[in-house]
């Protein structure tokens, strides 16, 4: 009996041991579970699982190729945004299994790095990683405006290069230019695609030019992740080629396109190509996390399911869009492209900055090429009409308005809502009246103002359908119910990296003061005049649309300045009262595509 005892307490000890280790297996510098728990208990979780079925054994070879590439994508992504992204998920991986990791784990899968935003809106580190800057892993450390401005003002030449959409900036260090000398010499086919670079890299190195900054392309920056998303696009390319030869044609196009960084031909393919089954959002375009000068793009890459049926009737109802251009407050006169391509499309998997509940894209974003080939527009039909993202918008909207106002927003609205916005970004002013692009005239502030520019033309557009009779008075409501949903926040944006909080609080303020919003000091609720909805609507977009003509960034910064007010006895008690109501705060969104670990 004694040995009985002695063995029994020997095993408690080493339980109560192994116990103690597994408590203490996360050490203080990650965040705790009870942190990791707060938002996580916010966090509507959805898995998309499209019907895959009607696709050739072709097109499903290269959906297997499309996702190993999507995986790269994503890692570019996460470097980019942050230095010691892809190594604390390493050491995140690295720690023993547990509940508390693997919630650390969720956290990085949803943030898309070692940053979470807050329940108050702040952004905070959950590992152990050196804070987020401005310029993210795209400039070096420690850069701001103030340090960059006197190379630009001395060295003019140079600007173009260090404000280009897909070049990082590097310090001129023997050890950098040593770095990239050598990719070129491991790839050929980089060093053969910019021309130019080498002559450059060694000016620098040998001390003939003696900048202090050089701009790296992104191929070569990421030489050996990009070679490898190449070979496998071109893959991608030959498996279809036989059932989709355009869809081949832009894979193989758009391979080249992330080797030269240069996405012309890509895009000419991506927009007036006529594809089947599959469409791909594929490289870097979108400059939302770039918050030092809003000109530097992101990878990502979204493989899509087309809906055939769905987007016959859509580009159906799409025609005509000269009349809607020549109608805007601004913008008359300017030709368009009539007929935009447009689908409706179930997400199959996204990566990098397309990853969460994006609900629909219209790409590319270069002045030139959508003057050129026009734009398309990826309407993500799986996420849209998501039973479950769409009632908690519902619950927060019902929050948020008086009861009378409570059943003016279905489905449709949101639905339509969407289009046009994106729709409005081919529409209105596409670059100032002297002739400059438009996200560099207004640096920090152009995709502020495009997003706000696009919000604003769906609800003007939607009123003009109504008046001609090709919108029934219900879903014209509805329309305006989602873009006073649209609007509200449950905190105060933050101005230099959140373009859409920040526009969204502009419209709020500015409906506000011109009398379309009135809000209820009883109740915290807010009223809508639907009378002069219209009236506001157009005013505003007339404002919006004037300083993107004039592009001056000191008018839109401004313009932002006078609209983001935030008051407490206004804005935080409706924000508080939108926080007390819902269930979920944040999305984690994961594909029934791919089995295996996103992390690997």
């Amino acid at each position: 009996m004694k040995h009985t005892t002695i063995f029994l307490l020997a095993i408690l000890s080493a339980s109560l041991a192994s116990f103690a280790a597994t408590a203490q297996v996360i050490p203080d510098t990650y965040w705790s579970q009870q942190k990791a728990s707060e938002i996580l208990d916010k966090t509507r979780r959805v898995y998309l699982d499209p019907d895959v079925s009607a696709l050739t054994p072709g097109e499903q070879s290269a959906v297997g190729k499309l996702i190993e590439a999507g995986h790269i994508m994503h890692r570019l992504y996460e470097d980019s945004m942050h230095p010691e992204a892809l190594q604390s998920k390493k050491k995140l991986l690295a720690l023993p299994d547990s509940e508390h990791r693997q919630s650390l784990l969720d956290l990085y899968y949803m943030f898309k790095g070692p940053v979470a935003s807050t329940l108050d809106n702040r952004r905070e580190t959950f590992l152990p990683v050196s804070d987020e800057r401005p310029g993210k892993n795209l400039y070096p450390a420690g850069m701001s405006r103030e340090i960059m401005a006197p190379l630009l003002e001395s060295r003019p030449e140079l600007a173009a290069d260090l404000l280009d959409l897909r070049t990082v900036v590097l310090e001129s260090s023997s050890a950098n230019l040593e770095r990239d000398l050598a990719m070129l010499d491991r790839f050929p086919l980089l060093d053969g695609l910019h021309p130019s670079l080498r002559e450059r890299l060694t000016a620098l190195a040998s001390g003939t030019d003696d900048a202090p900054l050089y701009a790296l392309p992104y191929s070569v920056r990421w030489a050996p992740e990009i070679m490898q998303a190449y070979a496998l696009l071109i893959g991608a390319s030959d498996d279809v080629a036989a059932d989709d030869p355009d869809f081949a044609a832009y894979l193989s196009l758009r391979a080249r396109d992330l080797v030269s960084d240069n996405y012309e031909g890509g895009d000419a393919a991506w927009v007036r190509g006529r594809f089947r089954h599959l469409n791909a959002q594929i490289g870097s375009y979108e400059v939302y996390g770039d918050a030092l000068y809003g000109v530097k793009s992101l990878f990502s890459l979204s493989l899509l399911a087309r809906d055939e049926e769905k987007s016959r009737e859509l580009s159906a109802a799409l025609k005509g869009l000269q009349s809607v251009q020549d109608s805007l407050p601004l913008g008359a006169g300017r030709k368009i492209q009539q007929d935009i391509p447009v689908g409706v499309y179930n997400i199959i998997a996204d990566f990098g900055q397309s990853r969460g509940s994006n609900t629909a894209t219209i790409l590319p974003n270069d002045a030139s090429h959508s003057r050129k080939y026009g734009r398309t527009i990826l309407l993500r039909y799986n996420i849209m009409t998501h039973p479950d993202l769409f009632n908690d918008a519902k619950e927060k909207y019902m929050a948020a308005v008086k009861p009378d106002f409570a059943n003016d927003l279905s489905l449709e609205g949101p639905f339509n809502q969407t289009l046009w916005h994106e729709v409005g970004h081919y529409l209105g002013v596409d670059s100032t009246s002297d002739g400059r692009e438009l996200n560099a005239a207004l640096s920090p502030w152009g995709s502020h103002y495009e997003e706000l520019k696009a919000d604003l033309v769906s609800l003007f557009t939607s009123a003009k359908m109504n008046r001609e009779g090709q919108m029934s008075d219900e879903l014209l409501r509805s329309v305006q119910a989602a873009g006073v949903l649209r609007i509200l926040q449950n905190n105060q944006p933050r101005t230099a990296d959140q373009p859409y909080g920040t526009m969204q609080l502009m419209q709020m303020n500015y409906f506000l003061e011109n009398g379309l919003l009135s809000f209820d000091k009883e109740t915290a609720r807010l009223g809508i005049n639907y009378d002069i909805y219209d009236e506001v609507v157009a005013r505003m977009l007339g404002e919006v649309l004037e300083i993107q003509a004039a592009g001056d960034s000191e008018r839109a910064g401004e313009f932002i300045e006078r609209y983001t007010a935030w008051t407490p006895e206004l804005h935080e008690r409706l924000a508080e009262r939108l926080r007390k109501s819902a269930k979920y705060r944040y999305r984690m969104v994961k594909y029934k595509i791919y089995n295996k670990q996103w992390y690997n």
